[in-house]
């Protein structure tokens, strides 16, 4: 077994955010996205995504990298017993089993020439009384100050460049750490694609062409302007979450939702 309790859940790091709110790095975009589901899910508790078959994939490369670079290994018994432990009858177990090893081969074969300094590092910074931004980053190379997110995906050739979302969220990381004294000076998305591998063509019965799994690196420069933004972005989340506390009469409008508004209280005569 492995060392460590537990590489498949995520850290929401309680031990420091000691009970305050914790605005997540990767739901920042989201806020101004899809605001009234932001809302909804963190301020109100209404459900959320709860995980499917990509996202359960990405898991088990997720731990199997964070094991081969704390451990020098990776424990596949202790990944196998995992995916058969998912329950979730939307999850295809037989999909994440028949695919996790060639793609945590390739991502291995990548990350043992660019070894990180640190990975899953929990970082918090509070914002306002009882209100900060954190998140757990992937990995961070101290010497190069750069931080890597490992992003597996389905598409036979993986994107070229930042989504809005992963840029909002490693530049949230950045930012963290800034505040912290430590500079960041690039971040990187490493995509690990699942790669297509022995198909045939339903209508000629030919072989198509193969798409093995790859890694491809995205790379973002972290300057003082993309600092300033994001921080602002996050002053702006900090603020509206203290006023949903405080100003229940406004979280409508703060939320762009009609369905929260407080309802009046009832008149009682006398």
């Amino acid at each position: 077994m492995t060392k460590k309790d537990d590489y498949f859940h995520y850290n929401n790091g309680e031990a420091v955010t000691k009970g305050a709110f914790r605005i997540s790095a990767s739901q920042v975009s989201k806020f101004f996205d899809s605001t009234s589901q932001w809302y909804h899910e963190h301020l109100l508790g209404e459900g959320g995504f709860t995980g499917n078959t990509a996202s359960n994939l990405g898991t088990v490369v997720h731990a199997g990298i964070e094991m081969f670079v704390t451990e020098g290994g990776v424990d596949y018994e202790a990944i196998d017993a995992h995916i058969n432990s998912i329950k979730d009858p939307e999850v295809d177990t037989y999909d994440i089993l028949n695919n996790y090893g060639c793609m945590l081969d390739v991502a291995l074969s990548y990350v043992e020439s660019n070894m990180p300094d640190m990975v899953e590092e929990f970082v918090f910074h509070e914002l306002l009384p009882g209100i900060g931004v954190g998140g757990s980053i992937d990995a961070r190379y101290v010497a190069k100050r750069r931080l890597k997110d490992w992003k597996t995906t389905a598409a036979k050739t993986a994107p070229t460049k930042f989504s809005r979302n992963y840029w909002f969220q490693q530049m949230t990381y950045a930012w963290v750490l800034k505040q912290k004294g430590i500079t960041i000076d690039y971040i990187d998305l490493v995509y690990i694609t699942k790669g297509e591998m022995g198909r045939v063509s339903e209508k000629t019965g030919k072989p198509l062409k193969d798409y093995p799994p790859t890694v491809t690196v995205v790379t973002e420069e972290v300057t003082e302007s993309s600092l300033e933004l994001i921080g602002s972005c996050l002053q702006i989340i900090a603020e509206s979450v203290k006023a949903w506390n405080e100003q229940p009469e406004i979280r409508h409008l703060l939320a762009q939702d009609s369905r929260v508004k407080t309802k009046p209280k009832p008149i009682l005569f006398k």
